[in-house]
């Protein structure tokens, strides 16, 4: 979604631009997702992965991979509290069949892991990223159980998005604002490039 690629896998396409105020986040918080906190030292650790994975220094990081990274965390967030409200799980077997079988037509693991570590994912994080993306599929057949790929990833778009506004998403001014249609961190230019160490 977007120039970032968020939910590459998934799919997802947004419509539009909404950008929801953002209230006071507790210290130390990235975010806050409903009930879920995200903290600055989670995304901290989250962008340090992805740069030592590829090889980089941890103190390299950027205003785009901090808020790429926040992007994904506030979204995966937002899918699992959906999933469970509408008891929706993912099974182990069903994670490993779909982790062989992206492995599979990628050419392999080492490939897969490659491919995804250039859109700044650390392999370490392929799991749960293909867990949230497999409850993403469950949940849109759920929304709409007799529709067409088309009109399911749509309603799951949907239903994150107003989700969202229904718990509360709010994102420390430290990193932008959210904007809720496109579930993504919307920058602002005083923006800074790293996240606090705790």
């Amino acid at each position: 979604m977007g120039s970032r690629r968020r939910w590459t896998i998934a799919g997802l396409a947004a419509a539009g631009l909404l950008v929801a105020g953002c209230g006071d986040v507790a210290p130390g918080a990235a975010a806050v997702v409903g009930d879920d906190r995200i903290s600055e030292r989670e995304l901290t650790e989250q962008v340090e992965q992805v740069l030592e994975a590829q090889g980089r220094p941890t103190d390299t990081s950027s205003e785009a991979l901090v808020v790429t990274t926040l992007d994904r965390m506030i979204t995966t967030s937002l899918i699992e509290q959906l999933a469970e409200r509408e008891g929706v799980e993912v099974t182990q077997g069903e994670l490993d069949a779909t982790l062989a079988n992206y492995a599979e037509a990628s050419g392999g693991q080492d490939a897969f892991e490659q491919t995804l570590l250039q859109q700044d994912l650390a392999p370490d994080d392929i799991p749960e990223i293909i867990r949230v993306n497999i409850l993403a599929q469950k949940l849109s057949v759920v929304l709409d159980p007799q529709g067409s790929p088309q009109t399911q990833s749509a309603a799951i778009f949907t239903a994150v998005t107003e989700f969202s506004e229904e718990v509360g998403t709010e994102v420390s001014p430290r990193y932008g604002t959210w904007d809720a249609v496109n579930l993504a961190v919307a920058a602002t230019a005083d923006d800074l490039s790293t996240p606090a160490t705790p």
